[in-house]
């Protein structure tokens, strides 16, 4: 009797495995085939001939069409996620052959992080190329006007924007940067927006949060200066964008670049980079000549004179 009791409890027993596992079973079914139907659901709109692949592998015309799948996406999140199914994360890199015969690297720095000029919405994918040439800022010891009326926003709209190779150049899109435009200045309402196609990158946009003049002359009012409050440079640079995932995620500050990601170097020579921002401080004796840069260790803050060559790393959006 007791027996055929214990021989009853462990098939009970058994039967109540076997029912877990076949439920276990089912839930992973469940979970792969809603997985599967949200990025199928998410790449629905994709054309057939295109399939994901790394990031390197995409030639320029694929690339630019999964860049408008990401910038079609309802969210920043969704494309961060569409992103990703197709292949391309921030911090992907691939060779970038400039059409002088000189090699760049172009880098992932942001998805969905800027505005397409025409009001249409995010573009899909930002990138950085490593220095595309060594170019003065102005034509003159100047920065009136900053990056707005520059000579090299000139050249890169023509002669940079040239250097890309073919298939890329066609698919670039115009964005809207913000920009210290004035030059030397305190007032925030000096930054204002251009559309461009290439660009340097600012300050905070490479650094983040921008804390140069409050840790330089501190954040308190100085009875015996001409200047109430240092830090209202600061917010002037503050306004010229958010930082980009790439270098946020890479622990870069104003005050250091902890694995090295903005030492660059053209030709294979180390050099300084331009950034777009003006320096915005005067003490009125037409010394407002400064532009910002990147040292050619890669110390993420200097001062350029922008009569002077440096190298122009630009970002691009597709």
């Amino acid at each position: 009797m007791n027996r055929r009791r214990r021989g009853r409890g462990a098939l009970s027993a058994l039967l109540v495995v076997l029912s877990l596992c076949v439920f276990a079973v089912g839930v992973l079914a469940l979970r792969y085939v809603l997985t599967e139907s949200a990025a199928s659901g998410r790449n629905a709109s994709a054309p057939a001939s295109l399939t994901p692949k790394k990031f390197a592998e995409y030639d320029w015309e694929e690339l630019a069409e999964v860049a408008a799948l990401i910038a079609d996406a309802p969210s920043d999140e969704e494309g961060v996620e569409l992103a990703s199914d197709w292949g391309i994360e921030v911090g992907d890199t691939r060779a970038l052959p400039l059409e002088d015969g000189h090699q760049a690297t172009l880098t992932v720095v942001g998805i969905r992080c800027d505005e397409r000029s025409d009001g249409s919405g995010a573009a899909g994918i930002t990138l950085m190329a490593s220095p595309i040439s060594l170019e003065p800022m102005q034509n003159s010891v100047s920065n009136v006007g900053g990056w707005e009326v520059s000579a090299l926003r000139e050249w890169l709209s023509t002669e940079g924007l040239a250097l890309l190779p073919e298939g890329l150049s066609e698919g670039v899109v115009s964005v809207r940067k913000r920009t210290n435009n004035v030059g030397a200045t305190s007032d925030v309402d000096s930054v204002t927006s251009t559309d461009d196609v290439l660009w340097p990158f600012s300050v905070s946009e490479v650094c983040g949060t921008v804390d140069l003049f409050a840790a330089e002359y501190g954040d308190e009012v100085r009875s015996r200066t001409g200047y109430i409050d240092y830090t209202a440079y600061d917010v002037v640079l503050n306004a010229e964008g958010a930082q980009y995932p790439y270098f946020a995620e890479r622990g870069v500050t104003c005050h250091g670049d902890p694995q090295g990601t903005l030492e660059l170097a053209y030709s294979g020579t180390p050099c300084g980079w331009w950034y777009r921002s003006a320096y915005p401080l005067s003490f009125g004796k037409g010394d407002d000549y400064f532009f910002y840069q990147v040292m050619e260790s890669g110390y993420p803050v200097t001062l350029g004179s922008p009569d002077q060559a440096a190298g122009v790393v630009v970002g691009l959006c597709l």
